[in-house]
């Protein structure tokens, strides 16, 4: 069984769920997930954990995505991308990029969001995008999310008009809806919006440059190279601070067994998380640090098989 991450780049018009469906034929293991859900008519950036990885999908840094976005002004849909069927249209739509600009201000920073009907969120077991497709439309709690940017990639026009459209990157928190995002930048011009293609270029340290399509993944493994293209756990986890342990306090951990903090002594807060390591820098398990009554110690919360964890690069 393989062990690690894939970086892959998700072709347009398929789910994360089918990329992990094909995933496990090539690959002929059932261990395999993602970390995030990718529009099926978005392309770019989805994190694919393999075998022991699946553990740890928790634990990775991915509170930051880059996204490329097609935003067509003059029309709003249904699903608020170009898929949708068109509810209202302004066909003598006539905005300066100097107004667009101004709207876009106000949709960064710290901001509310409605998740849109066409999506995953589950509501009483159902997922809304189900109900979306019954006609039904139901009451949703707005959520906190964080745009930390936009820039504008080569606007072509000061002025734009009915069906005109420009791309923007945006960096943005995990849980953004980037078409929701669109859509409220269409009611703030007054002229509606809706998004387009869309690329995520990035989801935390893993970026598109990096990626590998399905097919790739295929010739590699045909040729015996995908070990090469896996990302190893314990590089993934990057943003975990590293507790080396010595052969005695092994066999705790292997056993789940608590580890004295006043031994292993790290400048972290109550409740973090750590990779565990062999001497020889071999990922044997993640532990949180648990602050009890003043006493502290570290908790083993996932442990690995450390054969496994050598022989896979974990």
């Amino acid at each position: 069984m393989l062990h690690g991450f894939l970086n892959i780049n998700k072709d347009r018009g398929i789910t994360s769920h089918g990329v992990i469906n094909k995933l496990r034929k090539i690959i002929k293991q059932s261990q395999i997930g993602h970390t995030g859900t990718l529009d099926p008519e978005a392309t770019g950036v989805l994190v694919v954990g393999l075998g022991d990885a699946t553990k740890t999908l928790q634990f990775l840094d991915e509170s930051q995505k880059v996204y490329h976005a097609e935003i067509i002004l003059g029309q709003t849909t249904d699903t608020q991308d170009a898929t949708g069927k068109v509810i209202t249209e302004f066909p003598d739509l006539k905005v300066s990029l100097d107004r667009i600009k101004a709207c876009i201000s106000e949709l960064t920073g710290n901001i509310k969001q409605t998740p849109p009907m066409y999506s995953a969120v589950k509501v009483q077991g159902k997922k809304l995008y189900e109900l979306a497709r019954e006609g039904q439309e139901i009451e949703r709690s707005a959520r906190d999310i964080t745009v930390y940017s936009w820039e504008l990639l080569q606007p072509t026009s000061s002025v734009y008009r009915y069906k005109e459209s420009f791309f923007a990157k945006i960096v943005c928190s995990k849980g953004t809806y980037i078409r929701t995002l669109i859509n409220d930048l269409g009611v703030k011009l007054g002229c509606g919006a809706h998004m387009g293609a869309l690329i995520r270029v990035q989801s935390g340290n893993f970026q598109i440059a990096d990626s590998i399509s399905l097919e790739e993944v295929q010739d590699a493994l045909e040729q015996n190279r995908l070990e090469k293209k896996i990302i190893s756990i314990n590089e993934a986890l990057s943003n975990l601070s590293a507790l080396t342990i010595n052969d005695e306090d092994l066999v705790k951990v292997k056993n789940g067994g608590k580890l004295s903090y006043q031994k292993y002594q790290l400048s972290i807060a109550a409740g973090s998380y750590v990779k565990v390591l062999t001497r020889e820098g071999i990922l044997v398990a993640i532990a949180r640090l648990i602050n009890n009554l003043e006493h502290q110690y570290w908790q083993p919360v996932k442990v690995f098989n450390p054969n496994t964890a050598s022989s896979n690069g974990v």
